[in-house]
């Protein structure tokens, strides 16, 4: 047992260093099974004598083999649907409407698997009127070889094209038995190569890229990995281009090059203007403008006026007092704690000056902006509160009691559409498992689990 665990050690030790993939403790034993598979086909004696001849270089090929049991696979085309109605509505517009370019446009899908992602991008293309005439390719790129002969072959399962709206399934796949596969006028529009983020130089055919997909790639690598492949990619991207990021992610401390744009519902990256003593730094502070209950409506992470004069009167409290100058200072997650404290001994004032020292050193603290968006609901403010809560999912999505806050704000504020797409996602972020709560905020009853099920429930049912 104990020569096994050192192999599957030594195993995920050599998959980080050829790719950059890391296996976390939890997966050792799923790592086990796939190695033990690959063991036999190889002609290894056991899974010891595996990873001894994978390390000594005496398998060609093998990584080719073993990296697909690594990564996850499963995708669907149209994943994450706001990414390709910004594409379409904003994102090319602008890029189409350039003075002086050439009728060129080429577009990236890092980490395309079984190229359900590359797939989308060619019908949202294939679907703007203004490109008819371009010369546009779409490259899709993995390091997992097997994926990328089935994304080659342009078929797809049942199950990948379920939400390919209608209209779009029937103008642009063919019936194969219980396949889809794609025309040939779009695969023609497609292109497949094998790629590893991780490798330096990083180089991808036809770069520059006008807009960049890495959707929940980086998810897979630490974070000093994580630096080197934005690094790279933003390399490859056009200086006007456009990156998109999976709806769970942040480019925050990654990258110095990209700041974020508000698209409404999503964002996406773009590269900042360099300055003579560096990059301009982003208007938004690094944290994302978020939009409002109405259109126009932004919001920075900046103190309100009303919470930036409390800060400026605050006094220690008897019951939250300031750390005495021999101890070490509070960390982030504590001064939340003290705050959300504050507010529910309906000390509201000093839970706002708490709170906007801990988001002018932290604006990207997601339990923060759940906070501030209950002081902004406090002081019958809707449209900060609603961006607030905007801002705290975008950093955290999985924090469901935000969610609800937001439903509840936006069918305050009459957008009950709205509100039913966010009473949903609570839903379904409970049924799937994905679902955590603000903990910082225990000093406050937020609904839990079942509670917050029932009043995403009865927001469906008042909405009907």
């Amino acid at each position: 047992m104990t020569d096994r665990l050192a192999a599957l050690s030594e195993l995920a030790r050599l998959i980080e260093t050829a790719s950059g993939i890391v296996v976390p403790a939890g997966h050792l034993s799923f790592l086990g099974d796939a190695a033990g598979q690959r063991a036999a086909a190889t002609g290894c004696s056991d899974l010891v004598a595996y990873v001894q001849a994978l390390a000594a270089g005496r398998l060609p090929g093998e990584w080719a083999a073993l990296l697909p049991h690594v990564t996850i696979k499963e995708s669907y085309c149209f994943r994450t649907p706001q990414h390709f109605v910004r594409l379409a509505e904003v994102v090319l517009p602008r890029l189409l409407g350039r003075t002086g370019a050439s009728r060129r446009l080429r577009v990236w899908s890092a980490g395309c698997a079984r190229g359900e992602e590359p797939a989308t991008l060619a019908i949202t293309l294939a679907e703007a009127p203004a490109l008819a005439a371009w010369d546009w390719l779409v490259i899709g790129t993995d390091i997992d070889q097997h994926a990328l002969g089935v994304a080659r072959s342009g078929l797809f399962s049942g199950r990948a094209v379920a939400q390919v709206p209608p209209p779009l399934l029937e103008r642009y796949f063919a019936r194969r038995g219980s396949a889809f596969e794609l025309t040939p006028s779009l695969r023609r529009r497609l292109e497949h190569h094998a790629v590893n983020l991780v490798a330096e130089p990083l180089y991808v055919p036809h770069q520059p890229f006008d807009v960049i997909f890495l959707r929940n790639v980086l998810i897979y690598f630490r974070a000093e990995l994580q630096r080197r492949v934005v690094a790279g990619v933003t390399r490859a991207l056009a200086p006007d281009g456009v990156l998109f990021v999976g709806p769970s992610e942040t480019l925050w401390q990654l990258s110095e090059e990209l700041e974020p744009e508000d698209l409404g519902d999503c964002f996406c990256y773009r590269k900042r203007k360099p300055t003579a003593h560096g990059y301009a730094p982003s208007s938004t502070r690094t944290l994302p403008a978020v939009r409002g209950a109405q259109a126009g409506t932004i919001r920075h992470a900046t103190p309100s006026p009303e919470r930036r004069e409390a800060s400026e009167r605050r006094r220690p409290l008897p019951d939250a007092p300031a750390p005495a100058p021999s101890q070490p200072p509070l960390g982030t997650r504590e001064r939340v704690e003290v705050a959300a404290r504050l507010l529910a001994a309906n000390q509201v004032e000093a839970a706002g000056a708490t709170l906007d020292e801990v988001l002018r050193d932290d604006p990207t603290n997601a339990p923060a902006h759940v906070l501030e968006g209950l002081l902004h609901d406090l002081g019958r403010r809707p449209e900060r509160a609603i961006a607030s809560y905007r801002a705290a999912l975008y950093l955290a999505p999985e924090l469901f009691q935000a969610r609800l806050l937001l439903a509840q704000a936006l069918r305050r504020s009459g957008n009950a559409q709205r509100a039913t797409g966010e009473y949903r996602q609570v839903l379904s972020s409970l049924a799937d498992g994905r679902a955590r709560e603000v903990e910082e905020l225990a000093a406050i009853p937020l609904p839990d689990r079942d509670a917050a099920a029932e009043q995403a429930r009865r927001g469906l049912q008042s909405h009907h």
